[in-house]
């Protein structure tokens, strides 16, 4: 019997969890001071940064709360909240301004590191993915808590197309380019699949079509 879209999904959800919780893990043993060794002066210029969000974030919250005392004495008045706003706008547009001064010199050395934290995950995610989806046969902890199998042709390609090239590669290799465009990309897909999975007989995705993959549910004996 064809798996529907949902039990599909939840094994999906599953598989990525497990992966994601292993890069995180590495990311915090390895990969994180790997990332930041990089990053010339990366301790000092972080905790530069860190200090001038305190400062500015503890006088957002001053301006934040002698706003609201203002609002609160004005009462009923329209022109005292009118004006109490103002100032309150006023004196935001100055913080933000001269945060942005502050912070300029320490966002490319910070921006490059969060860039390469983000290529860190993708690139480990993909090669994790692979690895996982083809040493165990497509048969991967989602599928088997959500009793599901790969039937037909299931070899390293197929497997490879299936379960990571025309599921995750394009989604990944979209994210540092355009995140929304990478979104968008997840959503028109699982449209794509809830409609051919739930209105058509044989229950089949597009992946599942070019790779010649059927995901059949079954039963496994631990």
């Amino acid at each position: 019997m064809r798996a529907g879209f949902f039990r599909r999904l939840l094994s999906s959800l599953i598989d990525m969890t497990l992966i994601f919780t292993i890069i995180y893990l590495s990311f915090i043993a390895i990969g994180r001071t790997v990332l930041q060794g990089k990053i010339e002066n990366y301790d000092e210029i972080n905790s530069a940064y860190q200090e001038i969000m305190v400062v500015y974030n503890a006088n957002m919250d001053d301006i934040q709360k002698d706003y609201d005392v203002a609002k609160a004495l004005a009462g009923e008045d329209e022109a005292l909240k009118t004006a109490a706003l103002d100032n309150y706008l006023e004196q935001s547009n100055i913080l933000n301004e001269q945060n942005i001064i502050d912070t300029a010199p320490y966002m490319e050395p910070l921006g490059l590191y969060f860039t390469n934290v983000v290529y860190y995950y993708l690139f480990i995610f993909l090669i994790m993915a692979t690895l996982y989806s083809v040493f165990l046969k497509g048969l991967t902890l989602g599928r088997r808590v959500m009793k599901l199998k790969l039937t037909g042709p299931v070899n390293f390609m197929t497997i490879f197309l299936h379960d990571i090239a025309f599921k995750y590669l394009l989604v990944v290799v979209l994210v540092p380019i355009n995140v929304l465009f990478a979104l968008m990309l997840i959503m028109f897909m699982g449209l794509i699949d809830t409609a051919l999975i739930g209105a058509t007989r044989n229950k089949l995705t597009v992946r599942d079509m070019i790779s010649k993959i059927t995901v059949e549910r079954t039963e496994y004996k631990y």
